[in-house]
């Protein structure tokens, strides 16, 4: 007979600090957008200046970064479903002075209603009918979509307090401006998991992590009126001594990646994720869970594409498999960001997260608690010693290791090191504008994550937050600071295909015909930090049609063979950043892009990849960028370019006119 098993959702709501803290504006708007759809809704299913100025009002300038920003939605599930913003998305490369204050007024509602949740909106009076309208919004359905978006933000904390105190959820906090622990605390840390160049002085400020930390329980308990006992790690980054100072902090659980447990447990059955440690550190013990990372990724990156039905069984059916391995009552925790799922799922996710906790209202031996409900009922072992890491591969490299990040963490250390001589005075006047330059998402945007628009606005905020350090503290900003992290720029390889390609996507060697027309590429051994020296890509070919790019990517029979052989191809459009990984894990090879969408994919003799331009949020005639990770051993093999990125100019509108022959 199979034992009980708690299931805990954990789900994070994190967004940076976009806000100039000398000035009360928020520089960029995705914290409240996230707050009234994402967050907004998860709630709901349990019980910029741009959107709110008149488009009158807007200069040429202004009205030209509207139309640039708007169509920041999901393509295929807002877009193109609404007649009306697909017809402006083709009317988006238009000079500015062409648009109407119509069409302006339009995209600007349309936007700010599909980053609104629509089950609070259709509850207001005027809301069913705004929710039906497609064009010739007025300024009174604009103000309206606004106030609701302001009543949204307003009243989301009161909610969730509301449902904490009934016990249905509880509440965890993150260190206050969401740094990555460990390297807080050493940055020489990540060297125990990654073979990267490591910056040099070593930045170590311990103290900042237990400030952080005290500092962010402190506000949220004042915030929501509630005690607060849990700790989501920032990235879900551990370190023995970043453990240590969470429970210095007073918290008395936190939480990681089955990676970081698992790799210390080689060759035991996986059912020893299934329940909580005790870590015994140097400010007593404190319990640690671990995510089910299959599980937490399915909801973010593969439901979205199948039936709800059909992806409510399939997760409930490894959950009963997870019961069934147990001998005695288990803690099964799916944990995963709260916000960037949802546009892609049918609905923004109501029906499938509806769906979802019904299943579990009839499940047999198997209840939804909150953690600390959970650790009541469940025993926990001994937690053994263990490695840095997080949940983004059990390593830092999107945090440290490439030039840019390593550049940004000697700008900080430089800083730091100046506001550690401020007087008490100053550095009181200077601490939130301290805390937010240690937080992680700067150098989530720095080295080869990077996009050439996001990256621009990341790295100006990021160095607005170091010199407000010093303005603040009524200190001359030094010069470094008034230069970017950003590098002059990456060499870049054009990729000019001879034409237009549909081949097969089967894994086989490539037939002449079908690739012929790609681009043939041989790429280059070693030549840096990042390569082994041995060759693991002897040669591609790269190509597009009108709808999709292809490559084929001929891997050395060692890579192919390899274990934990993983391939990302990183890809930057115009506007947005993707990826797409091959990788084999415990004998089974899956494929999937980020953020979801359509791709089509083989390896065999070859890996051959087929990604559709909506997948990657590309247009015809825009230029998209890309480089290929090669890992397996459990290292990064290979850099594809070792510098840069290779450049491919996609065909544009007049493509086959201009090609056209008799």
């Amino acid at each position: 007979m199979s034992s009980p098993l708690a299931v805990c959702f954990v789900w994070h709501f994190h967004q940076p600090q976009y806000q100039d803290l000398s000035t009360p504006k928020a520089v960029l708007p995705w914290a409240r957008l996230h707050c009234t759809r994402n967050y907004t809704m998860m709630l709901h299913v349990l019980e910029l200046q741009l959107s709110a100025a008149r488009v009158a009002e807007l200069d040429m300038d202004k009205r030209s970064r509207l139309v640039a920003m708007f169509f920041d939605v999901n393509q295929e599930r807002v877009v193109e479903q609404d007649s009306r913003y697909h017809q402006l998305s083709l009317h988006r490369s238009e000079p500015i002075k062409t648009w109407s204050e119509q069409e302006l007024r339009d995209l600007q509602c349309l936007f700010t209603r599909a980053w609104t949740d629509s089950g609070a909106l259709a509850e207001r009076p005027e809301g069913t009918e705004l929710l039906g309208k497609h064009r010739d919004f007025t300024e009174s359905d604009h103000e309206t979509l606004v106030h609701a978006q302001h009543d949204l933000v307003r009243d989301f904390l009161p909610r969730l307090a509301a449902l904490c105190r009934s016990g249905q959820v509880e509440l965890a906090t993150s260190p206050y401006a969401h740094p990555i622990l460990p390297l807080l605390i050493d940055t020489d840390t990540a060297a125990a998991v990654q073979d990267t160049p490591l910056p040099h002085p070593a930045f170590r400020r311990p103290e900042d992590a237990l400030r952080q930390l005290q500092f962010g329980k402190d506000y949220m308990e004042q915030l929501m009126g509630l005690p607060i006992s849990g700790c989501w790690p920032s990235e879900g980054s551990v370190s023995p001594q970043a453990v240590s100072e969470i429970a210095r902090a007073g918290f008395s659980w936190t939480a990681t990646d089955e990676d970081i447990l698992l790799r210390e447990l080689p060759g035991k059955p996986r059912s020893l994720l299934y329940h909580p440690y005790r870590a015994q550190t140097t400010a007593g013990d404190i319990a640690m869970i671990f995510r089910d990372r299959a599980l937490s990724d399915a909801i973010g990156f593969q439901y979205a594409s199948m039936n709800t039905d059909a992806a409510v069984s399939q997760f409930m059916r490894h959950v009963r498999g997870v019961r069934a391995s147990l001998d005695q009552p288990g803690m099964l925790s799916i944990i995963m960001d709260g916000e960037n799922a949802w546009e892609f799922y049918s609905g923004g996710g109501v029906p499938f997260l509806r769906a979802l906790y019904e299943a579990f209202a009839g499940e047999p031996d198997v209840k939804l608690m909150t953690v600390s409900e959970a650790l009541k009922s469940v025993p926990a072992s001994d937690m053994p010693s263990f490695r840095p890491g997080s949940w983004i591969d059990g390593n830092f490299r999107v945090w440290i290791g490439q030039d840019e990040d390593n550049k940004s963490w000697q700008y900080l250390r430089n800083a730091r090191d100046d506001w550690g001589h401020f007087t008490p005075e100053e550095q009181d006047r200077s601490l939130l504008s301290m805390f937010a330059a240690e937080g992680s998402d700067w150098n989530w945007w720095y080295g080869r994550e990077r996009t050439a628009a996001t990256s621009v606005q990341f790295d100006d905020l990021y160095r607005r937050h170091l010199t407000n350090v010093y303005t603040q503290a009524g200190h001359p900003v030094p010069d470094q600071l008034l230069e970017t992290v950003l590098d002059s720029g990456p060499s870049v390889i054009a990729i000019e295909p001879a034409g237009l390609m549909n081949p097969n996507i089967d894994g086989g060697p490539g037939m002449y015909l079908d690739w012929s027309p790609g681009r043939y590429f041989r790429p280059e051994s070693g030549g840096g930090a990042m390569n082994s020296g041995v060759p693991a890509v002897t040669s591609m070919r790269i190509g597009y049609s009108l709808s999709a790019i292809y490559l084929l990517i001929q891997l050395t029979p060692e890579m192919a063979a390899t274990e934990d052989l993983r391939v990302e191809v990183r890809l930057s459009s115009q506007l947005e950043m993707s990826r797409f990984v091959v990788q084999r894990e415990n004998g089974m090879i899956t494929g999937w892009t980020e953020p979801p969408g359509d791709a089509d994919w083989a390896l065999q003799k070859t890996l051959q990849i087929k990604l559709p331009f909506a997948t990657i949020k590309a247009h015809r005639g825009e230029r998209v960028t890309f480089a290929i990770l090669v890992s397996g051993g459990g290292r990064l093999v290979a850099t594809i370019p070792v510098r840069g990125v290779m450049a491919l100019q996609l065909p544009d509108a007049d493509y086959e006119l201009q090609h056209w022959e008799v």
